[in-house]
């Protein structure tokens, strides 16, 4: 740093003592799903599609990176604090309210070597941060106080101290219960640091409150102008206090009845991202959050006309922001990538050759999550076809399953295992993408997801079109789930469900249903869909989501035959 301060944390320099340089694997984004706009809704042609990435943010920003290096215009990060916590994420379960919600691990606020650690892992991010940042963008970085001295030497490190623009305090709201009883000061506030790319040329967009009721100026006159200039200590001053429902700058956490609210502990109010999008970007402008959690900064930025691009390494984060963009009105579409292959590579190649710890870290986390009955399991990095007898996990998933008559419809899919006094069934399943990280792994049902039975009837297939009746969603292995959902019915665990058509599986998705009216009704039934003419054979993708944050598909080719459609093969896919 050009006035003499240095700020140094493990790992910053190498064994000469130089700087290390930012790690570049090359890594590749890879289309998991394509979603629709809203109906009506066109986005520009030119635009590149939104994006929604699962993974490791080093490595999307690092692909990002090589595409769009200096085009993105503001970029709003809220990343772990170490403080050391387990974060949680409450999902309902159901329809209505009436069912206790389900409580998952979403996340643990933990980092080898602390503040240290924490630091040496924003270091190469932040500095790609800064690569990604157009010549007139802003980054936003929200923390608390406990790591913010340390993180604001950091930032006029790689942004420099004279791109530094403003230390916003966020005054969180009230305060009640466990933390007035602290013999101290009570802690009320976050920190947000503004930076810019170039102190010369940045955007901003001025914003004003208005003035108070019955407010004079010192001579009595009446107020002029367009208000009061928003300063940087925010949810402080009389008229932001004075604001109500959506635009009250509260915290989310502290509001009762919040509509916003999607169970995730750490969820920011989108009042608060609203303020910060419109002022330091344009509509149209590319917005990222590349810590994006229950997708607080890209529901604003769809609201507010902006593109955007999100990241999270999380998949209850993940879930839950595709649910609430599909929920969002009038959303433009987006595309749902992940970095899991090169992942679990460089998972791989830190654990030992030929993936022989690589299969024992699975292996542990099986006899974790079934207890001293646990039998050996076989590991597989994919299942095509039968699997084979006993327990079995996989990273991938693709098993014929039988296409039934039912009357005039025609029933796809599988029926839970019969459970006989003599055999239970083998549980079949899917290793999950978190067992690439140390502190989901440590949470075997994280780690390992049993492979569930997804069935579906169609209807219309003789007359050339296609309509879909959702059917049942069953988990073989009760013992394997929580123990709130011990008497989930066979739908209850749905939160969402699409179809997807191309000349493969990874076709566009065209429609989606879901739980996203108060009451959470889920629609079983699909609108009527046929093929493009022409096309004599397509592949139909059914897609589940359900509450424990994961995806189930059903493959169909559907063939014609005269002029209606038959099946004529069908697959149950499943991956981490």
């Amino acid at each position: 740093m050009g006035d003499g301060l240095e700020l140094r944390w493990p790992g910053k320099l190498d064994d000469q003592g130089r700087r290390r340089p930012v790690p570049r694997p090359g890594a590749r984004l890879r289309l998991r799903a394509s979603y629709p706009a809203s109906p009506g809704v066109e986005a520009p042609a030119e635009a590149p599609p939104d994006r929604l990435i699962e993974g490791d943010n080093l490595l999307a920003l690092d692909a990002l990176a090589r595409e769009l290096a200096g085009q993105v215009d503001l970029v709003y990060i809220d990343p772990p604090f170490a403080t050391g916590g387990r974060f949680e994420v409450v999902t309902p379960v159901g329809p209505g309210a009436d069912a206790p919600p389900l409580r998952q691990p979403a996340y643990a606020d933990a980092w080898p070597g602390g503040v240290g650690g924490l630091l040496a892992m924003l270091d190469p991010r932040l500095r790609l941060i800064h690569e990604l940042l157009a010549p007139h963008g802003s980054l936003y970085v929200h923390v608390d106080p406990t790591v913010g001295h340390a993180l604001k030497l950091q930032l006029d490190e790689i942004f420099g101290p004279g791109c530094f623009q403003r230390e916003i305090v966020w005054r969180i709201g009230w305060v009640s219960g466990f933390k007035t009883r602290a013999r101290n000061w009570i802690r009320n506030h976050d920190l947000i640091f503004f930076y810019v790319k170039d102190p010369t040329r940045f955007t901003f967009n001025k914003s004003y409150m208005p003035h108070p009721p019955g407010y004079r100026r010192r001579d009595g006159s009446p107020p002029k102008g367009k208000g009061v200039p928003i300063d940087d200590v925010w949810n402080a001053g009389d008229a932001e206090l004075a604001l109500r429902g959506r635009d009250s700058l509260d915290s989310i956490q502290i509001k009762s009845f919040s509509t916003e609210k999607t169970g995730y502990a750490t969820q920011k109010n989108e009042s608060l991202l609203r303020r910060i999008v419109e002022a330091s970007s344009n509509p149209g402008d590319l917005v990222l959050d590349a810590f994006c959690g229950s997708g607080t900064t890209l529901a604003v930025a769809t609201e507010l006309g902006r593109r955007w691009i999100g990241c999270d390494t999380g998949r209850s984060a993940i879930e839950i922001t595709t649910r609430r963009l599909l929920a969002v009105e009038r959303a433009r579409g987006f595309e749902r990538l992940t970095v899991a292959d090169d992942e679990r590579r460089q998972w791989s190649a830190g654990l030992g050759e030929a993936g022989r710890d690589e299969v024992e870290e699975i292996r542990a986390c099986w006899r974790a999550l079934a207890g001293d009955g646990a039998g050996p399991l076989r590991v597989e990095e994919a299942i095509e076809g039968s699997p084979p007898a006993g327990p079995v996990a996989a990273w991938r998933w693709a098993v014929e399953v039988p296409v039934e008559r039912s009357g005039d419809a025609v029933e796809v899919g599988e029926l839970a295992p019969s459970r006989s006094r003599s055999r239970k069934p083998a549980p079949q399943l899917v290793v999950q993408r978190a067992i690439v990280d140390p502190q989901s792994r440590a949470q075997p049902g994280l780690a390992l997801a049993e492979r569930a039975r997804l069935r579906i009837r169609l209807h219309g297939l003789e007359q050339g079109r296609v309509e879909v009746e959702l059917l049942s969603l069953v988990h073989p292995t009760r013992s394997l789930l929580p123990e709130a959902l011990a008497s989930a019915g066979p739908l209850d665990l749905v939160e969402h469900w699409s179809l997807a058509a191309g000349p493969d599986a990874g076709g566009p998705v065209f429609a989606v249903y879901g739980r996203f009216d108060r009451a959470r009704t889920l629609p079983q039934h699909s609108a009527a869909w046929a093929p493009a003419e022409g096309a004599r054979t397509v592949v139909l993708s059914v897609r589940v989501h359900d509450a424990l944050h994961r995806e189930h598909r059903l493959e169909l080719e559907l063939s014609r035959r005269g002029k209606g459609l038959s099946v004529t093969r069908a697959r149950a896919l499943a991956e981490g």
